[in-house]
């Protein structure tokens, strides 16, 4: 998400970093908003031998999208393997600025059919995250059906809901309107009856468990499947290297 959280991790489990909370530019050097950040960890990826990925801010209103295509251009500058993208408007502007890097979709772009995928394919998206409502099934169909590489989710919290708006800010009866970064503490949703609870970033609302995916591996490899996603925003350093760890033994 930022530089802290970056330089407090193992990575070395994993082939690829997607760099940048989707959620929020407006958190504190967040890599989808702070291309001077961005940049110093891009170069740092690139030593550490590593793919690297830059996600976009997934929700931009109009407001946002002077400064969005301002950073845009700055990062089809860098030395980076692939741009995540939720918005077919921030698509767009990509291919208006002759941008030649390669485009993933992200969970955001809601991608639920073949027929979808096909049209973003003759967009220049190279790798779609299909929705997680999808059953593997489905998942294998879009696969097999569209000429597109596939990222499938295999461990972590699952992004739900999306906003514009900060719930914590706007929930809060202690808050004056104005962000003070509560977000980077753990907020939690529960259900008054029941065992239910959803985990809260502010703007984006994951499920309050784990996927976990560890027995599965071997049959999604044998199916085809070769790109896998862990999902570790706002997860300590410990749980990022040690599921990161687990997996890269099964595979």
């Amino acid at each position: 998400c930022n530089t802290k959280q970056l330089n407090a991790g193992d990575y070395s489990a994993y082939d690829a970093i997607y760099l940048g909370d989707f959620s929020c530019p407006e958190y504190p050097d967040n890599f989808c908003s702070n291309i001077e950040s961005l940049a110093k960890a891009v170069d740092t990826i690139r030593q550490w031998g590593k793919k690297c990925f830059v996600r976009l801010y997934a929700v931009p209103s109009n407001d946002d999208m002077p400064w969005l295509q301002d950073f845009m251009q700055k990062v089809i500058m860098l030395p980076i393997d692939g741009i995540e993208v939720h918005n077919m408007g921030v698509l767009r502007m990509l291919r208006e600025m002759g941008n030649k890097i390669p485009v993933h979709l992200g969970v955001f772009g809601n991608l639920y059919t073949h027929e979808t995928a096909r049209v973003l394919k003759d967009f220049g998206v190279e790798r779609v995250y299909p929705n997680p409502e999808l059953s593997l099934k489905e998942i294998i169909f879009i696969k097999e059906e569209t000429p597109i590489d596939v990222l499938v989710p295999v461990h972590g919290k699952m992004p739900l809901v999306i906003s514009e708006t900060c719930f914590i800010v706007e929930h809060n009866p202690n808050s004056d309107g104005t962000c003070n970064y509560e977000c980077a503490e753990e907020h939690w949703l529960h259900r008054t009856e029941g065992d239910w609870s959803l985990k809260d970033t502010g703007r984006m609302t994951l499920s309050g468990k784990d996927l976990c995916m560890i027995e599965h591996m071997q049959s999604l490899t044998e199916q085809g499947l070769r790109y896998f996603h862990v999902q570790n925003l706002g997860e300590s350093a410990n749980y990022l290297s040690s599921v990161g760890a687990v997996y890269r033994k099964e595979l």
